[in-house]
């Protein structure tokens, strides 16, 4: 199992459409894609505009071909043009 450890930045202003988007679609449409096990999803604290998804992958090779799906496809558009920018690490967690 590999953990993916997210961060996105949102626009200023669109704090709450951005959690709205992902409590309401887009979570639903990533935790669909093949490989995944479990996502968590949350808003930051210190940063309001900062948002987290941590997600459970069968593996690497799992995450890489869920890019190619539906779902993940549309877990992309449900951010729309919300998002300005973010990282994204894989973790062997025990």
């Amino acid at each position: 199992m590999i953990t993916e450890i997210a961060t996105i930045s949102v626009a200023p202003g669109q704090e709450e459409a951005f959690e709205a988007a992902m409590r309401h679609g887009g979570i639903e449409h990533l935790s669909g894609c093949p490989g995944v096990r479990k996502v968590s999803f949350g808003q930051g604290v210190e940063d309001p505009g900062k948002f987290a998804f941590v997600v459970e992958w069968d593996s690497l090779e799992a995450h890489h071909a869920a890019r190619n799906t539906d779902a993940f496809a549309a877990f992309r558009a449900s951010m729309g043009a919300m998002t300005i920018g973010g990282a994204m690490e894989h973790f062997a967690l025990s």
